[in-house]
């Protein structure tokens, strides 16, 4: 019985570093900042299961700051790259729905402007 274990160990140790390789593709090829943010997303939820499995199997607690630090640091991570994505995104729902017109995007830079007048072509 000791060998089954040991065997389907191996083989789960193998499954994540098969998944942590694929996030760590994500992660450099991109292509937006939204795709190496699920893969650096993806990375963290893999050590924080490799962390906890370990917890698991050896009946210890030693590891437990380190994967609540990591959890704490993904998310916020996240909530972060999330924030700046949205701004760059136009809000014109609220807009539309009250008939006004549709809000400048945010930023400082008029996408409609030439070089010469400070846009960027």
């Amino acid at each position: 019985m000791d060998l089954v274990f040991t065997l389907f160990f191996w083989a789960i140790g193998l499954c994540f570093a098969i998944a942590a390789v694929f996030a760590t593709i994500r992660i450099v090829r991109g292509p937006s900042i939204v795709d190496r943010m699920v893969g650096s997303d993806t990375l963290a939820t893999i050590l924080i299961c490799v962390f906890c499995a370990d917890m698991a199997l050896r009946g210890h607690t030693a590891t437990l700051p380190l994967v609540l630090g990591l959890a704490m640091t993904a998310s916020v991570g996240t909530m972060a790259v999330a924030r700046f994505v949205s701004r760059d995104r136009p809000r014109d729902n609220y807009a539309a729905e009250q008939g006004e017109a549709a809000p400048a995007p945010a930023g400082n830079i008029d996408p409609n402007a030439s070089k010469e007048e400070g846009g960027v072509q």
